[in-house]
């Protein structure tokens, strides 16, 4: 599985980054929003990223009609050809996009996947990615584990090259469940990618090796 963080706060993506196992970056409009990051500085936030490891950064597009949307998907796909995934809320007209961002060889991330069929319509249009929001899912009265699940079984039945980006995780064992259905890629905050680490018998166990370390040295 691979693991980015969502966010676009400076310091939050670089110190994720630092740890050596987040793979990239996501953001979206709402995240630049709450770090203060105009769509004038988003280049320059790509270029810190990529400055400190990210392999692939996911950037949205923020125009509403398709033509627009192609449009500024191949402008941000200039600041990091294959390592820039155009992200595409799934409208009709992010699918008409994503259609001919794709047939140019663009990475393409169709994002608020909250259905199987517009998981099958994304692999239609050869997306890379459909980011699914499993928090939100849940906040909905659906069983997000379930549909996630049956997203990834009709990935997998039609040996797709589409994969799940699952996104609005709010506990570290909700990766873990993720992983067991097979989900390839998740996107988690900065309060829960922090988390990932953690385990109580580890402290103890590494507790005890300083102790027995420092006594044989």
């Amino acid at each position: 599985m691979r693991i980015y963080i969502d966010s676009a706060d400076r310091q939050a993506i670089t110190e994720a980054l630092a740890t050596g196992y987040v793979y990239g970056v996501t953001t979206n409009p709402t995240l630049l929003r709450r770090a203060g990051v105009r769509a004038s500085e988003v280049p320059d936030l790509a270029r810190l990223a990529f400055e400190h490891g990210a392999r692939e950064i996911h950037l949205q597009t923020y125009a509403e009609d398709a033509a627009g949307i192609v449009s500024e998907g191949v402008e941000l796909a200039r600041l990091g050809p294959e390592r820039v995934a155009v992200k595409i809320p799934a409208t009709p007209a992010g699918y008409a996009a994503a259609a001919e961002l794709a047939g140019q060889g663009l990475r393409v991330t169709l994002t608020a996947v909250y259905t199987v069929r517009q998981a099958l319509l994304a692999n239609s249009v050869s997306a890379h990615y459909i980011a699914v929001y499993l928090g939100r899912m849940r906040d909905a009265g659906m069983d997000s584990l379930a549909v996630i699940g049956r997203m990834q079984q009709a990935i997998d039945v039609y040996h797709s090259k589409l994969e799940i980006l699952a996104a609005s995780v709010r506990d570290p064992e909700e990766v873990e469940a993720l992983a067991a259905l097979g989900v390839a890629t998740v996107t988690l905050p900065p309060a829960v990618l922090r988390q990932l680490p953690d385990s109580d018998q580890t402290k103890a166990a590494a507790q005890t090796f300083s102790e027995d370390a420092r006594a044989i040295n």
